[in-house]
C-alpha cells in the first residue's frame, strides 16, 4: 500500500459539502491524485467537469471532498474528540425533535442540575431549537460565569433549567463505575489513542466489575487501528477488520496483544454509530464478544485517506482532499457498508441504556427473568421498571431462550413472560405463522423489522412473493433506496416499490424482464430467488464474492455433486445458487430456520412461497452472522 494510508480514517463527519468552495486544487489535479486510489472507479463524463463542485457531483461520494484549511483542521478534531469549552457541559447530537443529550459529563451545570441522557433540549433562552442545527449547540457556549436557560422535555414534560457555563475538560474515552458491578464506558470518537485508552480503562477497573457497557452512541468513527486495538483489548490476538481497495486487493488489521477483560460486554448504538464504531460492533459480533443493544447503525463501511501537504507537498498548502478508498468488511468478511450493524437487541435509543443497566443488575437468586445470550445468561434486574421490561421482551427474537422463575426457571416466550409479570409490550411476532414449518425464520425477520406484513399483524406464508415485494424485503434489509429517474418504464417512483426495485437494480441484484420493464407484480420463481439471494451473499460477503466468481469462471471444473445439483438450473442462475448451497453450507441445513429445503425438492419455474422467502433470507443473514 502506498504511503499515505497509514493516515487511513473511516470518520462520519458533519463536513458534507453541498457546494465545493474555491481551492487552490485544480480539476485535473484532483482526478490525477484520485486516479490512483478512488474505490468506485471514475465515470467518463468527470473528465468534463468544469470545476471541483461539478466534479463532487459527478462521483456522487459523499465521503470524496476537498477540505478547505478551515474544514482540514476541522477534520482532525473532530476525530481527536478531547475537547475543552466552556458551556452547560453536555454531550449531544442534533434531531428533528431538539438537542438530544447522549451524556451530562462530569463537572458541568448540566450535572449538577439533574439532566441525563435521553432528555431532549427544545429550546435555549427562548430560542426554538426544533429541528437542532449546530447554531443552537453554540448558545450554549459562552463565557465563564454566565448564565443560560433550556428548556428540556422529558416524559412528556417540558422544564426550564438555568445553568451556570463552566470550563469543562472532555475526555474522549471515560470510565464510570456503576452500582452493582457495572463498568460504564464512554467512547465518543475513534481518536488515535481511543483503543489504547478503552484497554487501560478495562486493566484498571477490570477486578472491580461484573459486566462493561461500552457506549458508542453518536461516535461517527475514525482511526480503524483503534476500533482493532478496541477488538483485541476484548478478545486478545487475531484478525478484525478487512479492507478491499480499488484494485480488488484484501488487507486486514491483526494485533497481538492479550485481552484486558474477559467480562460480558454489553454494547449500545443508534443510528448515530458510523464507520469504525461499526466495525468494532461487527467485530464483536461475529465473535460472539457481547450483546449489541439499541438501534441499527449508519451503515458506513468504506473508509478514505486524507492527502495534503504531507504527501502532495506541491497540491496543498494546509488544505486536503478526503478520498474513498476501499471498503471495510468484519472479522467474518461482511461488510457493514449501507447494511450497518443490526443489534442482538434492537431497542430505540432512549431505552438502550436502561435495558443495557436491566441485564447486568439481577442474579439467580433474585431475578424472575434470565435472557440466554451467545451462552451467557443474563439475569434481569428485579426492580428494573414496566416500561424497560416491555422495550426488552419487544426485542427478543425466537432464537433466544427465555426463561421464567415462578417456582422454578423454565423457558417460555416473551408473550407468556409479559402475561406473568402483567405488563403489556410490543409484540412483533406475527399472529398467522404458528402452523409454519419456517415460524422461527419469519418471527425472527419481524423482531428485527426486516418484514411488513399483510395487515393485522398477519404474515400470509402460504402466498406467492412478487417481484416486487422480494425487492421491498432485501431493500429493507440491506438499508437501501434510490432517488432520481426510475430504470424501468413500468415502475414509477412515486410508488411503494419503486425506490426498492430500483435500489436493488442499481446494485445489481435484480435485472429487469427486457423492453425496460420490470414486471413488478409478477411472482418470483424459485430459480429467481435463489439467483438474487446468492448475489446478495455475494455483494455482503468477500469471501463468498471471490466464490462466486470461481464458479462463473468457465474454466472451472465443478466436483461432480454440485454439477448435478446444479443441472436443473439455468445457467444465469448457477453461480447464485452455488454460492448459498455451497459457499454457505453450515447455514444452509434443511432445518426450518434455515435453508426452506433441499435443492432436489425444488422446482425452479415453481413460485416460491413467502414464507419459502423468509426461511432463505433468515438462512443467509444468520448464515453471516448479521442475525443472531
Amino acid at each position: 500500500m502506498k504511503k499515505y494510508l497509514s493516515r487511513l480514517l473511516s470518520a462520519l463527519l458533519a463536513l458534507t459539502l453541498l457546494v465545493a468552495p474555491a481551492s487552490a486544487l485544480t480539476v485535473e489535479q484532483a482526478l490525477e491524485l484520485l486516479e490512483d486510489t478512488y474505490y468506485y472507479g471514475i465515470p467518463e463524463e468527470a473528465y468534463e467537469a468544469k470545476s471541483l463542485d461539478e466534479l463532487f457531483q459527478i462521483l456522487g461520494d459523499p465521503y470524496t471532498q476537498y477540505l478547505t484549511p478551515t474544514q482540514y483542521q476541522a477534520f482532525f478534531e473532530s476525530v481527536d474528540g478531547e475537547e475543552d469549552a466552556v458551556g452547560i457541559g453536555i454531550l449531544s447530537y442534533f434531531t428533528e425533535e431538539g438537542i438530544l443529550i447522549s451524556e451530562a459529563v462530569d463537572g458541568g451545570s448540566a450535572q449538577a442540575a439533574g439532566l441525563r441522557a435521553g432528555d431532549l433540549i427544545v429550546a435555549i433562552d427562548g430560542v426554538s431549537c426544533v429541528p437542532a442545527l449546530e447554531e443552537h449547540r453554540q448558545l450554549t457556549l459562552g463565557e465563564e460565569g454566565t448564565q443560560v436557560t433550556v428548556t428540556v422535555l422529558r416524559d412528556g414534560v417540558t422544564q426550564d433549567y438555568t445553568l451556570t457555563r463552566r470550563a469543562v475538560h472532555i475526555s474522549n474515552v471515560r470510565v464510570t463505575l456503576l452500582d452493582g458491578g457495572v463498568g460504564y464506558v464512554h467512547c465518543d470518537s475513534f481518536s488515535i489513542d481511543a483503543g489504547q485508552l478503552f484497554s487501560d480503562a478495562l486493566k484498571r477497573y477490570d477486578s472491580q466489575v461484573t459486566c462493561w457497557i461500552l457506549d458508542l452512541r453518536g461516535n461517527g468513527g475514525g482511526y480503524v487501528d483503534s476500533a482493532a486495538d478496541m477488538l483485541a483489548a476484548l478478545s486478545g490476538p487475531g484478525r478484525y477488520i478487512y479492507f478491499e481497495d480499488h484494485a480488488g486487493q484484501v488487507s486486514y488489521y491483526a494485533r497481538t496483544t492479550r485481552a484486558a477483560s474477559d467480562k460480558p460486554i454489553l454494547l449500545l448504538v443508534n443510528n448515530y454509530s458510523a464507520s469504525a464504531s461499526e466495525a468494532t460492533a461487527s467485530g464483536i459480533r461475529d465473535m460472539n464478544r457481547g450483546v449489541i443493544i439499541g438501534s441499527r447503525t449508519f451503515g458506513k463501511g468504506v473508509g478514505q485517506t486524507i492527502l495534503d501537504e504531507s504527501t502532495n507537498p506541491e497540491y496543498f498548502d494546509n488544505d486536503g482532499l478526503k478520498i474513498t478508498i476501499g471498503r471495510f468488511y468484519s472479522v467474518g468478511g461482511t461488510t457493514t457498508d449501507m447494511i450497518g450493524v443490526i443489534p442482538t437487541l434492537l431497542v430505540d435509543d432512549a431505552s438502550a441504556p436502561a435495558v443495557a443497566a436491566a441485564l447486568c443488575g439481577g442474579s439467580v437468586d433474585t431475578s424472575s427473568l434470565c435472557l440466554l445470550l451467545n451462552g451467557q445468561p443474563f439475569y434481569v434486574n428485579p426492580d428494573t421498571d414496566s416500561q424497560t421490561l416491555s422495550a426488552l421482551l419487544a426485542a427478543i427474537s425466537p432464537q433466544m431462550t427465555l426463561f421464567y422463575n415462578s417456582v422454578a426457571f423454565s423457558d417460555v416466550t416473551p408473550a407468556q413472560a409479559a402475561a406473568q409479570l402483567g405488563i403489556d409490550y410490543d409484540n412483533r411476532w406475527f399472529n398467522d405463522v404458528s402452523d409454519s414449518l419456517y415460524a422461527y425464520a419469519i418471527n425472527a425477520l419481524g423482531t428485527y423489522g426486516l418484514l411488513s406484513g399483510t395487515g393485522g399483524s398477519n404474515f400470509n406464508p402460504k402466498g406467492e412473493l412478487t417481484r416486487a415485494q422480494l425487492c421491498m424485503i432485501l431493500a429493507r434489509v440491506l438499508n437501501v433506496s434510490f432517488y432520481g429517474p426510475s430504470r424501468f418504464s413500468d415502475v414509477a417512483q412515486n410508488t411503494w416499490y419503486g425506490p426498492a426495485v430500483n435500489a436493488m437494480a442499481e446494485l445489481g441484484l435484480v435485472t429487469g424482464v427486457g423492453g425496460g420493464r420490470f414486471d413488478p407484480d409478477s411472482p418470483v420463481t424459485q430459480e429467481q430467488f435463489l439467483t438474487i439471494l446468492g448475489r446478495t451473499a455475494r455483494y455482503l460477503n468477500f469471501a463468498l464474492d471471490a466464490y462466486g466468481e470461481i464458479v462463473d469462471d468457465p474454466g472451472t471444473n465443478l466436483p461432480l455433486d454440485m454439477e448435478i445439483g446444479l443441472a436443473p438450473y439455468a445457467q444465469w442462475a448457477r453461480s447464485g445458487v452455488a454460492v448459498l448451497t455451497w459457499g454457505l453450507e453450515d447455514a444452509l441445513d434443511g432445518y426450518g430456520d434455515m435453508l426452506y429445503t433441499s435443492l432436489k425438492n425444488i422446482t425452479p419455474s415453481a413460485p416460491i412461497l413467502r414464507e419459502e422467502a423468509a426461511a432463505g433470507i433468515y438462512a443467509l443473514l444468520s448464515g453471516l452472522e448479521i442475525l443472531p
